[in-house]
């Protein structure tokens, strides 16, 4: 028997640059025995990961998300030896760390691994998102809206075609609250259309390119009406959000409570 009961973390990098990486973070990854991350994960952090034992995490790997890109037999065959390695390491008392970037429950891509082991009572370590590094980015209270003090987290594809959830965002728009929307497969032009079933098209939007990267992170502002062509005049990285609300348009000292 282990002289200490094994522990997996689910670990937050935080978004954007490495500083942004918390002190528990950086003592788990150093704690670690087996790390799994995105293949750059040790040149990133040389620091932590030197020497230890490292695997890549994959994309979507122990959730529904995977079975979509590719067949069961080749998901089982990516997951096999990260489940054999993950649970013989923490048999032995050792310690697991899978890394992600930004908030890990927030649309991201590793949370399976909380289902897959949740016999081994997994932890999650928090960190900065993507969302808390736009906001600073924009340097306004996002909760301080004329018409609605609430903020919606949602996602752009919500509004592609053949969408038939509750939360389109021709309904989240009803509520005129400030919209974050995470943009992964986002058709701008179809989120416009729908988001004119609440907004006004004269109501502010902003676009945060790489939140987090101080060499590389930009906002780019337009209203809703303007948003394709102010888009359309840039290329859109992966990583950006868009922010849709009146909240846009006062100052950050211009917010009352109640």
């Amino acid at each position: 028997m282990p002289s200490r009961p094994g522990k997996l973390y689910l670990v937050s990098l935080g978004t954007g640059d490495p500083e942004h990486l918390t002190l528990r973070a950086d003592r788990i990854m150093r704690e670690s025995d087996l790390v799994l991350g995105q293949a750059d994960a040790p040149a990133r952090y040389p620091a932590q990961l030197a020497g230890k034992r490292f695997m890549e995490a994959g994309h979507g790997l122990f959730t529904p998300m995977a079975r979509r890109r590719a067949l069961r037999e080749e998901v089982e065959a990516e997951e096999s030896p990260r489940r054999q390695a993950i649970r013989d390491c923490v048999a032995a008392g050792g310690t697991v760390a899978v890394l992600t970037q930004g908030d890990p429950t927030l649309y991201g891509p590793h949370i399976g691994y909380l289902d897959a082991f949740r016999d081994l009572a997994p932890e999650v370590v928090p960190g900065v998102s993507s969302f808390a590094a736009a906001n600073a980015a924009l340097g306004c209270a996002v909760t301080g809206g004329s018409a609605s003090q609430s903020v919606i987290l949602s996602l752009g594809k919500n509004a592609n075609e053949g969408y038939g959830g509750s939360d389109r965002l021709s309904v989240l728009a009803q509520s005129r609250s400030a919209l974050v929307l995470f943009t992964m497969r986002t058709d701008l032009a179809r989120v416009v259309d729908e988001l004119k079933a609440g907004y006004p098209g004269d109501t502010p939007v902003a676009v945060v390119c790489h939140a987090g990267r101080e060499a590389r992170q930009q906002v780019l502002r337009a209203t809703l009406e303007t948003l394709v062509e102010v888009a359309g005049r840039h290329e859109l990285p992966f990583e950006h959000l868009v922010y849709v609300g009146d909240f846009l348009e006062r100052p950050a000292g211009d917010y009352q409570d109640g």
